[in-house]
């Protein structure tokens, strides 16, 4: 046979395989590009498994409008300059293949713009060419569009796993990044469904926020320094957990590690868990450049990565020892402690007192506790409404409704509709006033499409007293027995701190009551303190 070059739309799809391996991997490269790019912000939408659509939303630099045809060039990139770039890479993508790659095996739809311009560009691409090119409106940063992948390359969209497959490659690949950046806003909607909303916070309540509640009272953190780098993370760890989930950095990378894997499974004696585990190294130390997708490492002192790693997590402490948390690792039942209620301050707090502490109870922040415990258990009531209360809809939030038409019943709202832009409240949950249902049923819908909180996180919220209502004793009291009884009193729906305590031996040494007593002179009208001192009080 003759020996020849293939032709570049065949060298390109090739070149494909090696970079667009399923949908997941065309998220991982453009989620990578969003971060690469500076993004705050990083919304990310598919349909069908990805295999209809894969969208990328990001504000980051955006691409200048000479640039976005290049962009899709192979070998094209801003990200290195020469090899001695590859020494010192903090980007994630450097070779330039990703853009080319996904084009050459999809429909692509991009629409970005800089900052310096006022108008953006939109490029169009089918199977790698460009088939328009021109300006459009468009907010600051980037949206990728990828639609129909593999449409060109039937023999491969053949062997994509079902959708249920699909979809947990690519919820994978967004928890990756979502954990790695806390400090970013993701979110994830799946055919129309919004899954997840993470706002910027720290890695710790990130961890906390992806994993549920159980997190943050379970959570164990570990850190350690070496001369090479840092390693440090989160774990949680006992049967509940289930099976063994470990998620690797590697200088803010997901990477695959043997190495770090046995670490992993050493430092917690065998025992299941969930670890969460940063190397943050210096470029000179480790190799990112051993796979096309660069989702493997190698590290140039192996053994040393490896006995850091297992004995930081033999050393891993509680993550969240705030006050709020600290009476759950003693082990405290507070439905059997013996609070005394002193009374209500500034129409916010209720003082309690027990075993020598005064407790500052935020009376929002603690029957906010109460109601999200009702909602997520089920045992929340509701009433029937005689006269319904009328909502106004537009069609996104009529959408929204009929996505998550189960969740919102399960939060006690039945609904009935008018058509399409109205709809009747007939049931409500029993924590609303009838009078404020409307607002607080709007309100809640567009706090939940927000992604930044649940159903449940939201309707407690908006239905717990709010700071500066005064309650009458018998409120008070009804309130301080129901927080007592939740499973979780330190903490509320968003992981606030419920009550601040005060040890009464700390009030005694700030007002010099240790070691020390006053006594009245009643003649002369001064204090005087056995110390020997004496003040006037006239």
């Amino acid at each position: 046979m003759n020996i020849r070059v293939l032709p570049p739309d065949v060298q390109q799809r090739i070149a494909a395989g090696e970079v667009v391996e399923r949908p997941a991997s065309v998220l991982k490269e453009l989620i990578e590009n969003a971060l690469d790019a500076g993004a705050q912000n990083v919304c990310v939408d598919v349909q069908e498994g990805g295999r209809r659509l894969i969208r990328v939303t990001d504000d980051g630099c955006g691409i200048d409008p000479g640039e976005v045809p290049l962009a899709f060039e192979r070998f094209a990139t801003s990200k290195i300059s020469c090899v001695d770039d590859l020494a010192s890479l903090r980007s994630f993508g450097f070779r330039g293949e990703a853009l080319a790659s996904i084009a050459s095996v999809s429909r692509v739809r991009v629409l970005t713009r800089t900052r310096d311009s006022l108008l953006g560009t939109e490029a169009r691409l089918e199977g790698g060419r460009v088939v328009s090119l021109g300006e459009a409106g468009a907010p600051i940063g980037t949206r990728f569009e990828v639609w129909d992948l593999f449409y060109n390359t039937p023999a491969r969209q053949k062997f994509l796993r079902s959708l249920k497959t699909e979809y947990g490659h690519i919820l994978r690949v967004f928890t990756d990044f979502a954990l790695a950046f806390p400090d970013k806003y993701f979110s994830l909607t799946m055919d129309g469904r919004e899954l997840h909303g993470f706002p910027s916070t720290t890695a710790a309540e990130r961890v906390a926020a992806v994993f549920g509640q159980q997190a943050a009272s379970q959570l164990e953190e570990f850190d350690e320094i070496g001369a090479w780098g840092r390693i440090w993370g989160f774990a949680m760890t006992g049967d509940a957990i289930g099976q063994r989930r470990v998620y690797l950095y590697v200088n803010q990378r997901p990477v695959r590690s043997p190495i770090l894997q046995r670490a992993v499974t050493e430092g917690l004696d065998g025992m299941q868990g969930l670890v969460v585990l940063f190397v943050d190294a210096h470029a000179a130390e480790v190799d990112v450049n051993v796979h096309p997708a660069k989702t493997e490492v190698r590290f140039r002192q192996p053994h040393d990565v490896y006995e850091r790693v297992r004995h930081a997590l033999k050393r891993r402490t509680r993550a969240f020892n705030s006050p709020y948390l600290k009476a759950a690792e003693d082990g405290a039942d507070y439905n059997a402690l013996d609070f005394k209620l002193l009374g209500q301050v500034e129409d916010t707090f209720l003082l309690l007192l027990h075993d020598g502490h005064v407790y500052f109870l935020d009376q929002h922040a603690a029957e906010e506790c109460v109601f999200v415990e009702r909602l997520r258990q089920g045992k929340a009531g509701r009433r029937d409404l005689i006269a319904p209360q009328i909502v106004t809809l537009t069609d996104e939030e009529r959408a929204f409704i009929d996505t998550h038409a189960e969740a919102i019943a399960a939060c006690g709202f039945g609904i009935e509709s008018f058509g399409p832009s109205v709809a009747a409240l007939r049931t409500i949950p029993e924590m609303v006033s009838p009078k404020d249902s409307a607002r607080v049923f709007s309100q809640m819908l567009a706090r939940a499409r927000s992604g930044r909180e649940d159903f449940a996180q939201a309707l407690s919220c908006l239905s717990a007293v709010k700071a500066g209502v005064s309650l009458e004793r018998e409120r008070q009291e009804r309130l301080v027995a129901d927080w007592r009884r939740t499973a979780n009193p330190h903490a509320c729906a968003h992981n606030r701190p419920v009550y601040h305590r005060v040890a009464l031996d700390e009030v005694r040494r700030k007002v010099g009551r240790t070691g020390l007593s006053c006594e009245f002179d009643q003649k002369n009208h001064n204090h005087v303190c056995l110390s020997g001192e004496t003040q006037n009080v006239e």
